[in-house]
């Protein structure tokens, strides 16, 4: 279990990630490669590394005093970058693998393993790619941009499935599930014009982003949320 600290040494304040960073690590220096705006490392050492703290907004306190002109514009040229150069493949096994371990027992779902795996769309172009873009993992930088935080080496290597992860948010206000925060007016024009960006957008990649979500809901009230969401958007 990985833990994030906030940290002071010589007057500099600092964020320190302790415990399975490595694939933290090698996303990020994926995103370095690409020039996608990321925190600044400053040291590595055995499971743990060192980043810049920015002084920041998060999307959700950003949204109620923004519009989201800059920030559709900032996931469209993401996405864009993210998916300039791309490979087809088939993503069968990792579905099937994936579905094959799920808890299916433990939550009530509208669907089967295999009725979901006939639904999901089988080849799709592997990219280079975030593995956790949520709304929650984008900061708002006091100085006027967007950084992308907490990437994620995963199976799911393509921008399609980051695409997917944040419907998650923009489609089922998973990130703002606990408040009482009026987006959908925002949240409806990010949702269109993200949803027209490719046409690999599939609800039944969402399903498959929102199954992973359900084994770390450890409060009741999260799970029920997870289980309405996927079956309104079964079909």
């Amino acid at each position: 279990m990985s833990k994030v600290e906030l940290m002071q040494k010589d007057h500099r304040i600092f964020v320190r990630k302790t415990g399975g960073v490595g694939r933290n690590l090698e996303r990020y220096d994926a995103l370095s490669r690409l020039h996608l705006p990321i925190p600044k490392l400053l040291d590595v050492y055995g499971d743990a590394y060192d980043m810049e703290y920015i002084q920041h907004q998060d999307i959700k306190t950003y949204l109620t005093t923004h519009d989201v002109s800059k920030l559709c514009e900032f996931l469209t040229n993401t996405l864009n970058i993210m998916s300039s150069q791309t490979i087809e493949k088939d993503y069968s096994k990792i579905y099937d693998q994936k579905l094959s371990v799920f808890p299916w027992n433990q939550y009530e779902l509208p669907f089967t393993a295999s009725e979901l795996y006939a639904k999901l769309p089988k080849t799709l172009p592997s990219s280079e790619y975030h593995g956790d873009l949520t709304l929650e993992n984008i900061l708002y930088e006091v100085n006027g941009g967007f950084i992308l935080i907490d990437p994620l080496t995963t199976e799911y290597d393509s921008y399609v499935f980051d695409l997917a992860k944040l419907m998650q948010d923009i489609k089922c206000k998973w990130f703002i599930r606990k408040d009482i925060l009026f987006f959908d007016s925002k949240l409806k024009v990010l949702e269109d014009t993200l949803k027209t960006y490719t046409c690999y957008y599939s609800d039944y990649l969402l399903i498959l982003m929102l199954m992973r979500v359900l084994p770390y809901t450890h409060v009741n009230d999260d799970k029920y949320f997870v289980e309405s969401e996927i079956r309104k958007l079964w079909k």
